[in-house]
């Protein structure tokens, strides 16, 4: 294992260069590194962020709040998320009762993971640069958001498995062994896990798989539980709160550009 000072700033361009709510602003290639600003990063920025030799991180930790922990695939023990804290094939994230986290995916796909959840993030990048990736839901729930266009996901649980290439949906595995998948927007493939029964779910459609993982069935989805559904994710985005890290850019004539990257802490109570 080594650490690598910068890869905070590295994995910020790639984590906050489209999705909603970042700045938008892309680092030309005659832009570099301010001569400065690498004592600015260490002192903003999460002391440390660990890779693994040269292997490829399937996802980030871009924010959350107490408690979330995780667990590394060839590790027993569990230890605090960090923030910018990459991911790997067979990494385990678990949130407590109180905590709730987003997980960015390399092609920028947003997997919100809900309170007292855990999952186990499972792929490689694909040579198009996309995400194949297999998460396996043990407890609680998730939303995803899927947007790379050359990538494949699957979600699944102990019951049911969700074939997707490009939605919004969420799962939920509850407490009676019974799954609940919820598609938003697009369409995705809802499979019954024992029996292999499919179905194909659009958008304001929810599947229920029993416990038996035998049977599936659809049913429509009220306007108005799915606002209220939608005003849960929103009312958990909102409880945390971004701090910003100001990154100085210079070129060859020495222009200076300073952007503005938010990234999110671990907020105490």
């Amino acid at each position: 294992m080594k650490t690598v000072l910068l890869s905070v700033i590295i994995w910020a361009f790639t984590a906050v260069s489209n999705p909603a709510g970042a700045s938008g602003l892309a680092m030309p290639s005659q832009w570099g590194m301010h001569p400065y600003i690498a004592a600015a990063v260490t002192f903003t920025a999460p002391s440390e962020t660990v890779i693994k030799n040269d292997e490829q991180p399937l996802a980030i930790v871009r924010r959350f709040r107490p408690t979330v922990n995780v667990r590394e695939s060839a590790a027993q023990q569990w230890v605090e998320a960090r923030v910018a804290q990459p991911l790997f094939h067979s990494d385990t994230l678990r949130t407590e009762q109180d905590g709730y986290a987003v997980v960015q995916m390399v092609d920028n796909s947003l997997i919100r993971v809900r309170p007292n959840s855990m999952l186990i993030i499972r792929g490689d990048v694909n040579e198009r640069g996309g995400v194949n990736s297999r998460i396996d839901v043990e407890r609680g729930g998730l939303n995803l958001q899927v947007s790379g266009r050359n990538s494949e996901y699957e979600v699944g649980t102990q019951t049911a498995v969700a074939a997707v290439k490009g939605t919004r949906f969420s799962v939920t595995l509850n407490s009676d062994g019974t799954t609940t998948i919820v598609c938003f927007t697009g369409a995705l493939d809802v499979i019954a896990r024992e029996s292999g029964r499919s179905v194909e779910l659009r958008g304001g459609r929810r599947a229920l798989v029993n416990s038996s993982g035998q049977a599936v069935q659809t049913e429509r989805v009220s306007r108005r539980e799915m606002r209220r559904l939608e005003a849960e994710e929103v009312q958990l985005e909102e409880a945390s709160v971004p701090d910003v890290l100001r990154i100085r850019l210079q070129n060859s004539d020495g222009d200076i550009r300073e952007i503005e990257i938010p990234y999110f802490r671990n907020e105490k109570p």
